[in-house]
Order: structure tokens, then sequence, then C-alpha cells
């Protein structure tokens, strides 16, 4: 993304109808260490702080801080400094991480709820997308492997499935990631190719081992080879679900 670019994408949600208060750029700057992103610094040139319709609230770059500070003591949470709040839908907080050591698949927008602040669930790579995705602005922003490979589960798109598996998965998003590798096996073994199924439901299983709670994953791998089995023999590959009942116990 230019900054040209990112400004014009920041202009285009600024005009948006579906906007209902547009506050005028804030005199404060950036509130907290180093330089804001591209995608706020970007919006915050033009605003400083949005309101949908739908009630999806942006702050501005002198918010963020103070709102961070508060919510990270009141609920004493481990956030790091790469993680900071930019505004609330519902009974939602909205957070952008920026994940400077690389270690949270390439940060973004994430979402979590009120009374569950370390859940989070990524909805956009950026602000500019996470907005133009809640006003419907086209061309829709490029969608996060999380919501891409539930697009594709739901569409029963392999190609798609195969290209989202492919990508990294925020941490926490295993479940996801575990139900998309199990539909595509399902296309596969539907398709009559077995081999690749089964590399399809070893995925599906290891994401699930990924996200067990400790001391659960041997629990976890065999109620994933369960499943699996149940999908082959559902579409009729009996071979390929008696070989997934074999790996429980390997």
């Amino acid at each position: 993304m230019t900054m040209e670019s990112a400004s014009e994408r920041a202009a285009r949600i600024c005009a948006a109808a579906a906007i209902t208060k547009r506050r005028p750029p804030s005199r404060g700057g950036w509130d907290r260490a180093g330089d804001p992103p591209e995608d706020l610094a970007a919006l915050w040139a033009v605003t400083g702080g949005l309101e949908l319709g739908c009630g999806t609230r942006l702050l501005g770059p002198t918010e963020v801080g103070p709102a961070t500070k508060w919510l990270t003591e009141e609920k004493s949470l481990g956030w790091g400094g790469d993680l900071f709040v930019i505004g609330e839908r519902d009974d939602l907080v909205i957070v952008r991480d920026l994940d400077h050591e690389g270690k949270r698949a390439g940060g973004g927008v994430l979402e979590a709820p009120s009374d569950g602040l370390e859940a989070f669930r990524r909805v956009a790579w950026d602000a500019l997308g996470y907005l133009e995705a809640r006003l419907g602005i086209e061309p829709a922003p490029r969608p996060t492997p999380e919501i891409a490979a539930q697009e594709a589960a739901s569409q029963r798109d392999a190609a798609a499935l195969a290209k989202a598996l492919g990508e990294a998965f925020y941490p926490g998003s295993e479940a996801v990631a575990a139900h998309a590798a199990l539909v595509l096996g399902e296309i596969l073994a539907t398709s009559g190719d077995d081999v690749a199924a089964m590399r399809a439901f070893v995925r599906s299983v290891s994401f699930r081992v990924q996200g067990a709670r400790r001391g659960a994953e041997a629990l976890e791998r065999a109620a994933g080879f369960r499943a699996a089995a149940r999908v082959a023999e559902a579409v009729g590959a009996k071979a390929l679900a008696e070989a997934c009942l074999t790996r429980i116990d390997v």
C-alpha cells in the first residue's frame, strides 16, 4: 500500500453515506511510541474519529493511548505494546495488532468480546480494510486467511480452501483452520482422491491439536480423526474412513 492509495481509501471511507459522525482531524498527535501505522495515519489525516450507522466507532489518535491503558489495567490484560484499542462495536472491542516481532501471523485488525479480551478474532489486515468491509465499499479488501477459509468452506471451493490454508492463521483461529481443512478433505474424498484427502484430514487434526488445552492433545487428536472418518464414511470413502480410524492410537 502506498501512502497515496491509503489517502484515497481514507477519503472514500469518510465520504461514505453510512458515516453518521465524523470529527475533524485532531490537533493532538499520536500518543504512543513510534509512528502510527500507515492505515491509521491516512485515516487520522482526514478525521479525528468516525462513527458508522452500524454502531462501529473509530477512535482518534489522542484517544488510543488512554483507552488502551484503561482497558489493559482494568482487565489485567497481558497485551504487548504493539496491541492497542482503535474502536468499539456493540459488545466488541476493536484492536490493531502491529505484530512487530512476527509472532502473530502479521497482525491486523482484531475483534474481541468485552468479556473475553484475549480471545481475538482477526477480521481485517488493517483499519482501512476493516472500515471498507463494514461499509460495503468496493472493491472488497483482501480477506484475512480466517475469513477466506470460512467463505471458501461455505462455498465448498477446494481451490480457495487450499489457498487460504496455505497462509498463516492468527493465534486462536485453530478451530477455523481445522474446519476448513476438514471440508477440503471431504471435497477431495468425494472426488476419489484419497491421498490428498488424507493430507487434508491430517492438517485438520494438526490444527485441532494446536488449539487444544494443555493435557488434552491426545483426546483432541482422536476426536479429529474420528471426525475425519465420519466425513469419509458419509461420502462413501470407506477405505479412507478406516485409515483415519487406524491413526487414532498412532
